[in-house]
């Protein structure tokens, strides 16, 4: 199908635009404090440049192609490193609506060209389901007057996560010469988890105490 779809129940002069459904996801980044997206599409795509980059792609391209994007659907995994069960139940929610609306869903195919491993879920469950899909290639675009590469954002993104897991030894001195500064004996767990927490110190794998 191209952007414009003949209507069955129309006459064949008359032609509707095509719809199409957005869905978004990313990964958690724990040790940096990244854990929840809200499902607002625009108040998630404030918080992570990756959902920001999605959204505007696929709009972009929904505009290119003449036709209608009548939702976006927002998703973060669970795990930092591997895909989950759960993203089956937002998926399954967007396939539903796609059906109502009759609808196509896209999305950024990003092991397309990052190399890495595609969401075996995600992909499953698109190719058992009865509803058409656009796959887009992660090209580079402009935001916010700046060119966007999401190759480079990632294995930036990876650099930074190879640096923090090289320093954890580093960061295991540090918690224990603080913690070492209490009177374990006579101080509550929470009094000493707030004053780690104020000092910014996390625990290993950088989630609060």
């Amino acid at each position: 199908l191209g952007p414009w779809s003949i209507r069955r129940d129309f006459p064949e002069c008359c032609v509707v635009e095509r719809k199409f459904l957005g869905f978004y996801w990313t990964l958690p980044v724990p040790w940096a404090g990244f854990n929840t997206l809200p499902k607002d599409i625009n108040k998630a795509a404030e918080q992570s440049r990756t959902i920001r980059y999605q959204r505007d792609l696929v709009r972009h391209w929904v505009k290119g192609e003449g036709g209608e994007l009548v939702a976006e659907e927002v998703f973060l995994e669970l795990e930092p490193d591997r895909s989950s069960e759960q993203i089956t139940h937002d998926l399954d929610r967007a396939l539903k609506r796609c059906r109502i609306d009759e609808a196509t869903l896209v999305l950024v195919d990003f092991s397309s060209s990052f190399g890495s491993r595609p969401h075996f879920r995600l992909w499953d469950r698109l190719r058992n389901s009865n509803v058409e899909h656009m796959p887009l290639e992660p090209e580079p675009i402009l935001i916010d007057g700046k060119m966007f590469d999401p190759i480079k954002h990632f294995r930036a993104w990876q650099e930074v996560k190879d640096a923090h897991v090289d320093a954890k030894p580093e960061r295991k001195v540090a918690l224990a010469e603080a913690i070492e500064q209490f009177d374990v004996e006579n101080t509550s767990n929470a009094t000493i988890a707030e004053a780690l927490n104020a000092r910014g110190l996390t625990t290993t794998t950088g989630k609060p105490w």
